[in-house]
């Protein structure tokens, strides 16, 4: 098995100089492993694979919301110091497709006080894959902005062995965070397990007002394997999270915000010339969640609050086959299922909630088959695949109606093209996707309990270009078409239809060695979307944002810097957007500096400090929510929206063993 990547940071909480206790040790012509990720440069073309293993500025929250927000394209809708939701190009929700190392996984809440990252602690994760727009199928449904795979090494040990990382992080707010992973193994057995947890106080802003934000959240993960063979292994692993927190755009909090999951892998390589690899894969998980405002005081003759406990399980799985044609083409075909279904209780105080029975509300069944190529052609390679899927939905208990629509089926297609050619340390790529994909459940809810929504279809064009020398430089663009998007407004009724849309925009970055041991690097990402049957601007579509970074590294140090700039958003439609969350108004633009440094005490310790947003700056990302639910404050002092946290000092210290 390989050992697991440690890299950990030492953030400095100011510009203080620190001389070099050794001499300067690199590969190559210059230093440029960042120790700290600040802009997550485009790695390549539709495509960026990242380590979740390094630490990131700002200190991103304990969930994948946080690390996500450092790959150009994504934005996070703030709540609180939870349930961050991820925005991929002006699009969120169901159109991100989310895989928990194999796993689709989904949240149940329907104000997304859990949205799909909130149940992955990434620094447990070998590996994040971000594939930008419809350009690939295996992961079905596809995801029309694009996938998220979190990823985790399945690997046998050749010898008996035994190896494990610790990390402890510390920050303001009372910020709390810890990680033990451990594994070990022989040559035809291993054992891996993970414990971590998160915490914070509610922190305050860069005015000083204190943001309702407080969670706690554990979680514990293990797998077993049995590897007969160095061609063969069975993994069985078991997940289970637990947590609570409170939000700042919303009266009711999260009493339970709880997880678990089994999955059962295994895998068969052959030596025979055209089939080389089978894959199976199936899994359950199940999310349980308790909103409530029990803890709010009554007074006579108002009405008592209603708590709710909806849950989501899911069960599915996947074959896949690996096939080689010829020397320049190969296969892969996979056949997948997914089985979703949505209960939920209610009560009026907590011991009624937990003794009410659970009624099933909604349910969606999918089984889908999928072929995807990949043929050498000189230089170039030329990649597609084909996917059917067959979907049912149904609406159940209090949602259904003898006068309505309780029930549909869907069978669509869903592919793509794209051609890449390399030459002179360059790569141009060009493709075209189209995805369709059914109302999800979040939309269902808003269209009035009926399922009269259309099918969303987004057809897509990316192209980009990409230079590998003594510097890189990146630039992806993208062109999208989506006819009978869904979308949420809320100044209509029923608040979710069909409309047609129009998204185009891209990333670019540049990291370029300023001398031996001093790297900068600059990002931009850009979207505008059209709202083409209201003729207005399409809703929750982040505006112009790009990072300057600047890594310096000698010897056993490490500084670096980063400033974050924003533009102003304008083009906004009040009331318009997506399942997430919809227009409040034109935002300000704004510049953040954050600072960090690293030092390497040997090859098993590292220890860090930090400071974020160093000129405690006020504001809030442009698609956040509304900050009327911020109980900290009295209401008269509540903000428009969620701000962003104030000044935050962090330290961190990582062991490898």
């Amino acid at each position: 098995m390989n050992k697991n990547k440690i890299t950990s940071a030492i953030l400095l909480p100011s510009i203080i100089w620190f001389p070099p206790l050794v001499a300067a040790e690199c590969d190559g012509d210059t230093c440029n492993e960042h120790m700290v990720v600040m802009a997550e440069p485009i790695s390549d073309g539709t495509m960026t694979i990242t380590d979740p293993k390094l630490p990131r500025q700002p200190l991103p929250s304990f969930d994948g919301s946080g690390y996500l927000k450092t790959i150009p394209g994504f934005s996070v809708t703030r709540k609180g110091g939870a349930g961050g939701d991820i925005n991929l190009r002006g699009l969120a929700g169901s159109r991100v497709s989310i895989i928990n190392d194999g796993q689709q996984i989904a949240g149940t809440c329907g104000g997304r006080m859990d949205p799909p990252t909130n149940y992955i602690s990434p620094e447990t994760y070998d590996q994040v894959t971000v594939i930008k727009g419809p350009q690939t199928v295996r992961y079905g449904p596809v995801g029309s902005a694009g996938t998220v795979l979190f990823e985790r090494e399945h690997d046998g040990y050749t010898v008996s062995g035994f190896e494990g990382r610790a990390s402890l992080t510390a920050g303001s707010f009372g910020r709390q965070d810890y990680l033990t992973e451990l594994t070990t193994g022989t040559e035809n057995y291993y054992w891996s397990l993970d414990v971590n947890g998160s915490k914070s106080d509610n922190f305050e802003d860069g005015a000083g007002n204190e943001v309702q934000s407080r969670y706690d959240r554990q979680a514990i993960n293990t797998a077993v394997g049995f590897t007969p063979s160095i061609d063969s292994l069975i993994e069985l692993s078991y997940g289970k999270s637990s947590g609570d927190a409170e939000y700042a755009d919303r009266a009711n909090k999260a009493r339970t915000i709880d997880n678990e999951n089994w999955s059962l892998l295994a895998t068969q390589a052959f030596d025979d010339q055209l089939l080389t690899e089978l894959k199976f894969q199936g899994y359950w998980n199940e999310n349980d969640h308790i909103m409530d405002q029990f803890d709010r005081p009554v007074e006579p003759g108002e009405p008592l609050p209603i708590g709710a406990n909806p849950r989501r399980t899911t069960y599915g799985g996947l074959i896949w086959a690996e096939f080689i044609f010829s020397q320049d083409t190969s296969a892969l075909i996979g056949i997948d299922h997914i089985n979703q279904v949505q209960d939920m209780r209610s009560g009026t105080s907590l011991d009624e909630l937990l003794a009410a029975r659970y009624q099933d509300i909604f349910s969606q069944r999918n089984w889908g088959a999928f072929v995807e190529l990949e043929h050498a052609t000189g230089e170039g390679t030329l990649y597609s695949g084909l996917r059917y899927d067959d979907w049912q939905t149904e609406l159940m208990g209090s949602w259904a109606s003898d006068s309505k629509q309780n029930q549909r089926d869907d069978d669509f297609l869903s592919g793509f093209v794209r051609y890449e050619h390399e030459f002179a340390q360059q790569k141009l790529y060009a493709g075209v996707g189209h995805a369709e994909r059914v109302p999800d459940y979040w939309e269902t809810m808003k269209a009035g309990k009926m399922l009269t929504l259309d099918t969303e279809k987004t057809d897509q064009l990316d192209m980009g270009w990409s230079y590998f020398g003594d510097s890189t430089v990146s630039l992806s663009l993208f062109y999208a078409k989506l006819s009978d998007y869904i979308l949420i407004d809320t100044q209509a009724t029923p608040k979710a239809r069909n409309i047609d849309a129009t998204l185009f925009g891209g990333e670019a970055s540049v990291e370029y060695p300023l001398t031996q041991t001093l790297v900068a690097t600059a990002t931009v990402a850009y979207s505008r979307g059209e709202n083409d049957s209201d003729h207005v601007a399409l809703g929750q579509v982040p505006p112009l944002e790009g990072r300057l970074v600047l890594d310096y590294q000698y010897g056993n140090w490490s500084f670096g810097s980063l400033w974050r700039l924003v533009a102003k958003q304008d083009r906004v439609t009040i009331g318009q957007g997506n399942i997430v969350g919809q227009d409040l108004g034109q935002t300000a633009g704004f510049g953040v500096l954050s600072l960090n440094g690293v030092y390497q005490f040997d090859e098993q310790f590292k220890l860090s400090l930090g400071i974020d947003n160093v000129f405690d700056k006020e504001y809030a990302e442009h698609i956040s929510k509304s900050g009327l639910g911020n109980d900290a404050l009295p209401i008269e002092e509540r903000t428009k929206q969620v701000n962003e946290p104030g000044r935050t000092l962090w330290a961190k210290l990582d062991y490898e063993f």
